[in-house]
């Protein structure tokens, strides 16, 4: 007899010890999905901020900005995308995984396309032209995106001519 009721005592007291670590458990996955969530939601928030920050530097580079106004220099674009195939690990670690375009908007352009250096050495330019694509750097696996954008600037020497353009910052997280 008092050896059934001390193997029932220790039963017991193992299930009692099964259920607290199943609840341990179950408590310890909960807090690491709330973390992960969390952890996710703050690297999303970073990301738009650094968006953000490169939005109001982006315009001021050195490289393509005007040498008096605030303003950008249209001529420059195809000498920093040059510059920048050259030199594509430096930006690449400057920038991140982003896509830079600057678009002109007004006034309305008839052609759709990207500007490059055959279209800029011909007679209708800028009119033949819509959008540069300064930078772009995906990464293999896109996940979210982040695109903002703001107005610029663009000054066209050629012509000596400014414009209102859009500058586009996509953020690949």
């Amino acid at each position: 007899m008092k050896m059934k009721k001390g193997q029932i005592e220790i039963n017991e007291t193992l299930m009692v010890l099964f259920v607290i670590v199943v609840i341990i458990i179950i408590g310890m996955f909960v807090y690491f999905r709330f973390s992960l969530a969390n952890v996710e939601k703050l690297g999303s928030e970073l990301s738009e901020e650094e968006s953000t920050i490169l939005l109001a530097s982006a315009s001021a580079l050195q490289e393509i900005r005007c040498s008096e106004d605030e303003c950008v220099d249209t001529s420059k674009f195809i000498p920093f995308m040059d510059h920048l195939k050259k030199d594509n690990e430096y930006y690449n670690k400057l920038l991140g995984y982003k896509k830079i375009v600057f678009e002109q908007v007004y006034p309305d352009v008839q052609s759709q396309g990207e500007c490059n250096l055959e279209l800029y050495s011909q007679e209708d330019y800028p009119e033949n032209c819509r959008y540069w694509v300064l930078y772009d750097n995906k990464p293999q696996k896109t996940g979210q995106k982040i695109t903002i954008s703001t107005f610029v600037s663009l000054y066209f020497p050629e012509i000596n001519e400014h414009r209102i353009g859009r500058l586009e910052v996509t953020t690949y997280a």
